[in-house]
């Protein structure tokens, strides 16, 4: 699944790095030094999250 834009929100960190939340599910976050790092930290981090709902989706 390939980000868009409206799928995520950016929210700048006290320490100067940035918080990127996943708008569907916003327990579902990622933290970089920069908002592209964010994104990329947060478009792994939902592949990562499908990958292993698939894992447990073959074993049930």
């Amino acid at each position: 699944m390939k980000l868009k834009a409206s799928d995520y929100e950016l929210e700048r960190a006290t320490d100067g790095g940035y918080y990127a939340w996943w708008t569907s599910n916003t327990h579902l976050n990622a933290y970089g030094e920069s908002p592209e790092e964010a994104v990329a930290n947060l478009q792994e981090t939902i592949d990562e999250m499908i990958a292993e709902m698939y894992m447990v989706e073959e074993y049930v």
